[in-house]
C-alpha cells in the first residue's frame, strides 16, 4: 500500500517521504520482504474485488522485468508489474500485442511505478487520453470513493479509449470540505482552470484501483486519475502544469501526441483504447 501511495503522491507532484521515525531504524531484509509480501496481498485483494484476478494470473509467465540485480528480484519484479499491469486494465493478449511492436509491457509498468517513466510511457499506461474543457470543482455532496470533491471535463477530442466528443469525464480531488467545517488542501491535486483547454493523460482503471485499495466503491460516473495534464495553448502548443517523476521530453504539441500514440498502438482503438 506505501508503493501506491508514494506512486499517486508522485503523480500529483507532492513529494511524499518516509516518516521520520522510520528512518531512524534501518529495516531488516526480513522485514522488508514482509512488507513486500503484505503490499502483494493487499494489491490482490483489490484486484479480486475488481474482478481482475483471473486477468494477473493469465499474465504471470507472459514476461519478465529485465533490470534486475538476481534471479529472485526478478521474479518479484515480474510479480508485482503482472500486477500492476492488470490494475491498469491490461491482459496476456495485450502483452503480446504490445511485443509486436519493440514495446515489454513488463518492463514499462516497472518503469512507470518506479517514477523513471517517459510521457510516452505513461500514455501507453493509460486508458484515457483527451483534450477537454475544465469546469468547475463540485463538492460537497457525500461520495462513496473517498475523495472530497471532483473537476468536470467536457471533452472536446478523443486521443485514446472509451470516451467521444461531448462525454464529460470527471478528474476526482482529495482536497475538499471535510463535513465538519473545514476543508483538506492536498498539495498534490493539479490545478485547473475552468474554462481552459487541457490534454489529460487518465487512468479509470487505476482509479478502481485506488478505491478498491481503500476498501470504498467507485462513483457511478466516469471517473479516472490524472497521470499528467497540459493546457492546451491557442496554437495546439502544449505547457505541462503537474509535476511527474518522468524520463524524456515532454510532447511540444497535439499534433505530436496524437502521432505517437499512433506510433505505439497503431491507431487502433479498442474498449481500453490499447492494441
Amino acid at each position: 500500500m506505501w508503493r501506491t501511495l508514494v506512486f499517486v503522491a508522485a503523480l500529483g507532484g507532492f513529494s511524499a517521504s518516509t516518516p521520520l521515525h522510520a528512518a531512524l531504524k534501518e529495516p531488516t531484509a526480513e522485514s522488508r520482504r514482509q512488507q513486500a509480501q503484505k503490499n502483494q496481498q493487499e494489491r490482490l485483494q483489490a484486484l479480486t474485488r475488481r474482478g481482475r484476478l483471473t486477468a494477473y494470473q493469465q499474465m504471470l509467465g507472459t514476461g519478465k522485468v529485465s533490470v534486475a540485480s538476481s534471479a529472485s528480484a526478478a521474479e518479484a519484479s515480474s510479480r508485482d508489474a503482472a500486477i500492476d499491469l492488470a490494475a491498469l486494465g491490461f491482459t496476456a493478449a495485450d502483452v503480446k500485442a504490445y511485443r509486436g511492436r519493440n514495446i515489454d509491457l513488463f518492463d514499462v509498468a516497472h518503469r512507470f511505478f518506479a517514477g523513471v517513466t517517459s510521457p510516452t510511457e505513461q500514455m501507453v499506461m493509460a486508458d484515457t487520453v483527451v483534450i477537454a474543457t475544465a469546469g468547475e470543482v463540485q463538492a460537497g455532496r457525500n461520495r462513496i470513493d473517498g475523495f472530497l470533491s471532483e473537476i468536470p471535463f467536457a471533452i472536446v477530442k478523443s486521443l485514446k479509449g472509451t470516451r467521444v466528443a461531448g462525454d464529460v469525464v470527471f478528474v476526482p480531488r482529495s482536497s475538499g470540505p471535510l463535513g465538519d467545517g473545514t476543508e483538506q488542501v492536498d498539495f498534490s491535486d493539479i490545478r485547473f482552470t475552468p474554462g481552459k483547454k487541457y490534454l489529460l493523460v487518465l487512468s479509470k482503471n487505476w482509479y478502481e484501483q485506488f478505491v478498491a485499495l481503500g476498501k470504498k466503491q467507485t462513483e457511478a460516473r466516469f471517473t479516472a486519475l490524472p497521470y499528467v495534464a497540459y493546457e492546451v495553448a491557442g496554437d495546439n502548443t502544449l505547457v505541462r502544469i503537474s509535476r511527474t517523476l518522468k524520463n524524456g521530453a515532454d510532447p511540444k504539441n497535439v499534433e505530436s501526441v496524437e502521432a505517437e500514440l499512433k506510433r505505439v498502438t497503431d491507431g487502433k482503438r479498442q474498449a481500453r483504447g490499447l492494441l
